[in-house]
């Protein structure tokens, strides 16, 4: 079985199942931009952000092969910098990472649920792969669900959750007559 590579240029639309038989071999550089999910994620604050979304570029190396066990999967790897907003302070931060892709294609759910635990399932319906979309999801899924600075102040003042001693007292008093079951605290049970 030969291997053949392609740089630069991914197709589009593939039929993953016949690039297994083939053992092909796909390499890349795909802008930010193409993402429109992911795109939506980072920060652009300015003219300048937005060159450096549009410049920004997602490394993807793609092997269709077979595991020993003759299932067909996806190796390989997706790696790429974002600048996304830090939950904390809202300014920019920059997170490096690569993934690693090991995922078995399976042609439907009955498929996908006779394969043992462990092994991660891409259902690919009509013998049809879109190469853009199962890249950006494996991007999402690889991104941290919380980024922050490792130190920095927040956006926003917080609020103080415990009210002062007047407050408090009022409340008390507002919480018993809104409530309709204060009552029953009262009655003992016989």
């Amino acid at each position: 079985m030969s291997k053949q590579s392609s740089i630069q240029r991914l197709p589009v639309e593939v039929d993953p199942f016949r690039l297994v038989e083939q053992g092909r071999i796909y390499e890349g550089r795909i802008p930010i931009g193409d993402y429109p999910r992911l795109k939506d994620l980072l920060f652009v604050d300015n003219r300048s952000d937005s060159e450096s979304v549009k410049n920004t570029l997602v490394y993807v190396k793609l092997t269709f092969t077979k595991t020993d066990t003759r299932l067909p999967v996806i190796e390989g790897n997706i790696s790429t910098s974002l600048k996304v907003p830090c939950q904390r302070c809202l300014e920019a931060k920059t997170i490096h990472f690569e993934t690693e892709v090991n995922v078995v294609l399976v042609g439907n759910d009955v498929q996908a649920e006779k394969l043992q635990e462990g092994y991660d399932t891409w259902l690919v319906e009509d013998q049809r792969l879109f190469l853009k979309d199962f890249i950006e999801d494996e991007i999402l899924l690889a991104m941290p669900s919380v980024v922050m600075h490792e130190a920095c102040e927040s956006a926003r003042e917080l609020i103080e959750a415990l009210p002062d001693a007047h407050d408090a007292g009022e409340n008390e008093e507002v919480q018993e007559k809104a409530n309709p079951f204060a009552v029953l605290k009262d009655l003992k049970l016989n």
